[in-house]
């Protein structure tokens, strides 16, 4: 009877179809085939030991720190590319601020993040002098600034500063600046000091509420 093929009727997924039973043995041998033994209960599964799940250490220069990249939306570095941002070409102003934190670190071997904060702590001014109108006079007055305000102040003073240092980037002078400031060397800490001190001989013309 090899050669007598007989049909049927059988529903596979919902769907009728005719198959033979030659074929309907064959389909459900590859559909269903034998499952794999479990696992013993006291089976520990062998712990593979190549090399490829460790990560590898990267060969670095001989006394180079290594390289921490500041985040791309960083709050002070956002705030500095729009200080000295010009016709609203901001793309420009991060990458002179990225290119200064690069060549910062080139020259103190240094993350440049923390040495940028630093300076730009170590240059804030407390309080800004105003001149108040007066019936008889004008006369000078101090007002307190906020955190916004402080940075943008002290990213000025090291912008105006760096202009008169020896170099034709603008990147470079600015570095150098900026490692002055943190040296205590640079002629922004002497401008803050003077504002302070013409805060304080001036107290007494803050307008009284």
């Amino acid at each position: 009877m090899s050669g007598v093929v007989l049909r049927s009727r059988t529903l596979l997924r919902g769907r009728p179809f005719l198959c033979s039973f030659r074929s309907l043995s064959t389909l459900e041998t590859a559909t269903t085939p034998n499952p794999p033994p479990l696992p013993a209960a006291n089976h520990v599964p062998a712990i593979s030991s190549e090399p490829f799940a460790i990560a590898q250490p990267v060969t670095k220069p001989a006394g180079a720190a290594p390289m921490f990249i500041p985040p791309a939306e960083d709050p002070l570095l956002s705030l500095c590319a729009n200080v000295i941002m010009k016709h609203g070409e901001r793309h420009k102003a991060m990458r002179l601020i990225t290119e200064t934190l690069t060549y910062l670190h080139a020259i103190t071997l240094s993350p440049p993040l923390p040495i940028f904060r630093e300076a730009i702590q170590l240059a804030s001014p407390m309080v800004k002098i105003v001149t108040i109108r007066k019936p008889s006079k004008n006369v000078l007055a101090p007002r307190p600034l906020n955190d916004r305000q402080r940075t943008k102040a002290a990213f000025r003073w090291i912008v105006a500063a760096s202009e008169k240092k020896p170099g034709k980037m603008l990147v470079h002078r600015l570095a150098k600046e900026i490692i002055a400031v943190v040296k205590g060397d640079s002629d922004v800490l002497q401008k803050k000091e003077e504002v302070h001190r013409q805060a304080v001989a001036n107290r007494a013309n803050i307008p009284r509420r």
